[in-house]
């Protein structure tokens, strides 16, 4: 690699480092009902005796919702700048979390409480962090989505473990709220002094004046002829099939380790254990993908999950091997948001990012609706998740397939100024 790339890339870090810090922040919000829905599944299934289809349907509804509204906030991305979209977003998402502590027996209440969730997630999408960082780095974008993307990471490896505990030692009513709380209390601060792009200033905020010059804004300014390219069909339809199948494990993977004989405790430390893999997956992937042809990176790691599932078909009550699985998925979560984040900058540029990014994220957004309610059927109708485990395994390999051959990118339309 060049020196020249490596001093710019550093020049980038000096600059945005605090940005990097505060959206990795952002996406720990924004992965909250992903890793908590699963230690919550046992003590609302003990209290309210609904199936765990039934109590995942809540996720899915919110994320259905969701995605029919990441359209419209990804225009109002590019209109107003993420600064302006993520940090009452931030606040929005936690306050209206904390409202699961008013569920009932009565399940219509659970639906319209997840209802009033999904109004929050668009405002902490992907699409927020994601375009707050191609804006900033150039030469280092690989890298920084993923320490962005990390949040995720922190939110696998700290989320589960903290939020069982709390449930454990006040009530799973008690514990919703404490600990939204502690996040807004730890995470808000670095959010409110570190979260100013050049996406910001380039769409014309006089509060981010302090930001250096942005460069123009460049690429592709049609949506309909980003929208119609085959390498939006194909990056649309990886993000969907990766997402469905690892994030429905993800999100079931404390009731996962729970069927294969390990207490809720040792669950919910192994099931922590995605955070360590996504956090060195997400950071490995990033260096590879500024360095060398982001495709055919892309399209290895989502073939990593298959190794997983091998594992967890003959883990045998073993932890160790169990551990390993886990640790595999969270490797390959670099590639959930990371590289489908990387490619459309790439090939469609970012001057009207928020909006396309934020179809390509409705489409992932469905999968994280439908991805953990079709597992937890497959458990209700079998009695274990060997059947889905066994069935996501080919649809990785398309994933990769796709990725293998997404194509170049579009021609970029005249630089110009958002």
């Amino acid at each position: 690699m060049s020196a020249g790339f490596d001093a710019a890339a550093r020049r980038e870090w000096r600059e945005g480092w605090p940005l990097a810090l505060s959206c990795l922040a952002g996406m720990t919000v924004a992965s909250i009902a992903l890793y908590v829905i699963g230690p919550l599944i046992a003590p609302i299934e003990a209290e309210f005796g609904w199936s765990r289809a039934q109590i995942m349907l809540g996720l899915t509804v919110s994320t259905l919702v969701g995605a029919l509204l990441g359209p419209f906030v990804g225009m109002l991305l590019d209109r107003w700048g993420p600064r302006r979209i993520g940090l009452p977003g931030t606040v929005v998402t936690l306050v209206l979390f904390s409202t699961l502590t008013f569920a009932t027996s009565d399940y219509a209440m659970w639906i319209a409480l997840w209802l009033l969730i999904s109004l929050g997630g668009p405002l902490v999408a992907p699409t927020v962090w994601t375009l707050a960082i191609a804006s900033s780095f150039e030469k280092s974008r690989g890298l920084a989505i993923a320490v962005a993307m990390c949040g995720s990471a922190v939110a696998a490896l700290v989320l589960p473990s903290l939020s069982t505990w709390l449930m454990d030692t006040y009530g799973w009513r008690q514990a919703v709220p404490m600990f939204c709380g502690i996040i807004g209390l730890v995470l808000l601060p670095v959010l409110w002094f570190g979260f100013r792009s050049k996406a910001d200033k380039a769409r014309g905020s006089a509060e981010e004046a302090v930001v250096t010059d942005a460069p123009p804004v460049t690429g592709v300014t049609s949506v309909r002829r980003a929208v119609a390219s085959p390498q939006f069909v194909k990056l649309t339809l990886a993000a969907f099939l990766f997402t469905a199948c690892t994030l429905g494990m993800v999100s079931n993977m404390v009731p996962v380790m729970s069927s294969l004989g390990f207490g809720r405790a040792e669950a919910a430390g192994i099931a922590g254990v995605l955070g360590i893999g996504s956090f060195t997956g997400r950071i490995a992937t990033g260096y590879l993908i500024d360095r060398y042809n982001s495709s055919i990176i892309a399209g290895s790691v989502v073939l990593l999950p298959v190794i997983s599932c091998v594992l967890l078909l003959n883990a045998g009550g073993s932890a160790t091997v169990a551990s390993l699985a886990v640790l595999i998925f969270g490797l390959s979560l670099g590639a959930e948001v990371d590289v489908i984040a990387f490619l459309a900058a790439q090939k469609f540029g970012t001057a009207r990012f928020g909006t396309i990014f934020s179809f390509i994220s409705a489409g992932w957004t469905l999968a994280t609706a439908v991805g953990p309610l079709l597992i937890s059927l497959s458990y209700d109708m079998t009695g274990d998740y060997q059947r889905a485990i066994l069935l996501i395994m080919p649809a990785y390999v398309a994933t990769s397939l796709l990725l293998f051959t997404i194509g170049r990118p579009l021609p970029f339309d005249e630089p110009a100024r958002a």
